[in-house]
């Protein structure tokens, strides 16, 4: 029986044996081809560059940067090996002894605790395997590990599986980590830093020492110990590595995220599609990289300004601090008092808003707040119980555009992108105010008017298609004047004149300019005066532009060129640029403007130490506050307000709430170019004029330089008038 027995279990076994092995054999036959491998191309992180071809930042699906085995160092090669796969030098894909300690491990512990994958083994299975966890699954995933071990040698497999290999924060491959973990290239690791992200495969997000650096240090000195155990580094070396503090660069440049990049990812998804998504290019662009900064800093510092000045709340951008700030809250409401608010949900135009244990349902009245975890909201309490309204946070927007190229230089579209990634400078269409002036001086100017013609400025009322009622324009704190010259009708921003300027010069010409310079949306409506259109802060930067480059549009642009991961160019751009204004009358247009500086609504940026000119905006109940402005060399628009209609609060015109916001960034924006006055075409002329008698100034009165077309400049002179006057 005994012997029976055997003969049949030696059968059975036999039978299984082979049938074990035909399968195997046909699973290997059908597993992909690992030859492939030999021309991998991974998605890779594209690099964004400046206008000096420094680096700006990175887009892609994945933040990868492939690197060859030549520029890895042998301690971060030495460091994944003794953290995951000590036996690699030595195995064949598939390392058994490694298997067996596993499940013993994992049978004593009763739960899964350690893994008997070999590095081959994770290659296989993140490249061509899904993550589903079955016996047939770890079967392909042994049989591919023999295949690419057959295939490729030690150091090929380690290549492939350390630009692969995902380390958490976004970051695939030991080159994106490198930067994002610690500000630097690979081959420029410490023995510390490359045991870190040894460490980091386990478990990215666990052991992230940006979030828990005390476990980030825990794993890190295990890798060390390992590395010492196996011979790759001395006991000198190891004491000393895990004596060192976690140090990672919080703020390296390698994480940037920001408008620019999400502006460059559109233009690329828009304009190639497959090939952007690939990755793997090089942008170039026309931004500064210091003045994008300064931008930033400047628009965030002039809001909180405001905030502060004008009790408006503002919201701390860190999500530690909100959910503190939050936590914080009293539980007992107290009516009209502004909370944090934690928002649940978003749906219909309606937001569900968490105060302690109360809940809110609130209609957003157009506000959006897609992503948005956190919102300031007001408590109101009547005889139907407790309600809640969202308070809009203060936003802003700032475009600066070099005016010989129309090239942009900085671009910011809000007080903070992880706040709010919706770019205002490129998408939210405002009433510009009386930024909207200088098209209808610009007209009167062509139409052979000069900046000392007189304008009557009294009210009058006009009947108005875009209300479709009569309508008396008013000025700012309802000053009034009789007749005014055109110069000091836009140095002081006075509607009534401005008006009756249009009136005098009819819409044709005016939407001629605004056509011109590249405001093609303008109505035939008076209000028009008064800026009651719509425009986005860079089509109004980019209008003030033409002005600057004294009548030469020049069309925004901020991609300079794009190279594939071939090397080959694919895109290239330059200035397109058209005279669209003869420069005479946009020269003496830039000194009106330069009058709003020195004697105007300007003021304040007087004591700039650069020559500038500008023009402030503001809309009807202070819902808009702007301020464009320009040096011979950059010109740059901010826009403050809020998301939906609602006004900044009194006397927030464009001089206090945008003005500041200017001036900080000009202060450094300007100064980075000479201290040049703006050139004077062939045919303009300077003249002294007397600002009583607008006549020419002598020696007998004082005068103030102003600009003319040449032969349009008065012919008297102060001695001439008194002359007449007492013969």
């Amino acid at each position: 029986m005994l012997k029976k027995i055997l003969i049949a279990l030696s059968i059975f076994f036999g039978i299984s044996g082979a049938i074990l092995i035909i399968y195997l054999v046909a699973l290997y036959s059908t597993l992909p081809d690992v030859k492939l491998l030999e021309g991998w191309t991974p998605p890779q992180a594209s690099v964004v560059y400046d206008y000096r071809d420094r680096y700006y930042g990175d887009i892609g699906v994945q933040k990868r940067y492939y690197v060859s085995i030549d520029r890895i160092p042998k301690k971060v090669i030495y460091a994944f090996v003794a953290a995951e796969d000590r036996n690699f030098f030595g195995h064949f894909g598939v390392d058994i002894g490694a298997i067996i300690r596993a499940m013993i491990a994992n049978f004593k512990a009763g739960r899964v605790v350690q893994g008997g994958s070999t590095i081959t083994q994770q290659l296989a299975k993140n490249l061509f395997l899904t993550r589903e966890r079955t016996l047939g699954r770890k079967i392909k995933e042994a049989l591919l590990a023999i295949k690419i071990e057959r295939t490729f040698d030690k150091m090929k497999i380690l290549e492939l599986y350390l630009n692969q290999i995902y380390l958490g924060n976004g970051a695939y491959g030991v080159e994106a980590a490198a930067r994002v973990y610690f500000g630097k290239h690979v081959e420029d690791l410490t023995l510390e830093e490359a045991a870190l992200l040894a460490g980091l495969p386990k478990a990215p997000s666990k052991f992230n020492p940006f979030v828990n650096p005390e476990l980030a240090k825990t794993r890190r000195n295990y890798v060390l110990r390992r590395m010492l155990e196996e011979g790759y580094i001395t006991q000198e070396e190891y004491e000393t590595a895990i004596n060192k503090p976690i140090v990672v660069s919080r703020d390296s440049k390698y994480r940037m995220s920001d408008y620019v990049l999400d502006m460059i990812k559109e233009y690329l998804a828009e304009r190639y599609g497959d090939i952007a998504l690939q990755g793997g290019l090089k942008i170039y662009t026309t931004l500064d990289r210091d003045l994008q900064a300064l931008a930033v800093r400047s628009l965030k510092k002039g809001l909180q300004r405001l905030a502060r000045i004008s009790g408006i709340p503002f919201l701390p951008e860190s999500e530690k601090d909100m959910e503190r700030y939050y936590e914080a809250q009293s539980t007992s409401p107290v009516d009209g008092k502004v909370y944090v608010g934690k928002i649940e949900e978003v749906k219909d135009g309606r937001a569900k808003v968490l105060l302690g244990s109360r809940s809110f349902t609130i209609d957003l009245k157009g506000l959006n707040l897609e992503g948005r975890e956190y919102a300031f909201i007001k408590l109101h309490q009547d005889l139907e119980g407790w309600s809640a309204e969202i308070v809009p946070d203060l936003e802003g927007a700032l475009v600066s555009l070099d005016v010989h190229t129309g090239a942009v230089r900085a671009i910011v579209g809000g007080r903070s992108y992880t706040y709010s990634s919706f770019n205002r400078a490129l998408k939210a269409r405002r009433q510009p105010g009386s930024a909207i002036k200088p098209v209808i001086y610009m007209a009167a100017l062509l139409k052979g008017e000069t900046q000392i013609s007189s304008i009557d400025a009294r009210p009058r009322t006009f009947y108005d298609p875009a209300t479709g009622q009569e309508w008396t324009p008013k000025n700012y704190g309802d000053e009034e004047y009789t007749v005014v010259t055109l110069r000091e009708a836009l140095a002081k921003s006075i509607n009534t004149a401005t008006v009756n300027l249009l009136d005098k010069l009819g819409f044709e010409v005016v939407l001629s300019v605004g056509d011109k310079v590249g405001l093609r949306n303008l109505k035939p409506y008076y209000s028009l005066a008064l800026g009651t259109v719509e425009v986005t802060p860079i089509q109004l930067t980019s209008a003030y532009q033409v002005f600057a480059n004294l009548g030469r549009r020049c069309k925004p642009f901020f991609i300079r060129k794009v190279v594939d991961r071939n090397g080959e160019v694919i895109e290239e751009n330059s200035p397109q640029c058209e005279d669209v204004l003869p420069p005479q009358e946009t020269r003496v247009l830039v000194d009106m403007l330069r009058a709003v500086i020195l004697e105007g609504t300007g003021r304040a940026a007087r004591d700039l130490p650069r020559i500038v000119a500008g023009k402030t905006g503001t809309t009807d109940e202070y819902m808009d506050a702007w301020f464009i402005g320009f040096s011979p060399y950059i010109v740059a628009g901010v826009w403050v307000g809020y998301d939906i209609k609602q006004t900044l609060g009194p006397g927030m015109s464009g001089a206090r709430a945008a003005l500041p916001i200017w001036k900080d960034f000009m202060a450094v924006a300007a100064a980075k170019y000479p201290n040049d006055d703006f050139p004077l075409p062939e045919g303009t002329i300077v003249v002294p004029i007397n600002p009583k008698d607008y006549v020419i100034a002598d020696e007998t009165c004082p005068g103030v330089n102003m600009v003319f077309v040449e032969g349009t400049q008065p012919r008297l002179t102060c001695s001439d008038l008194r002359n007449i006057i007492s013969p």
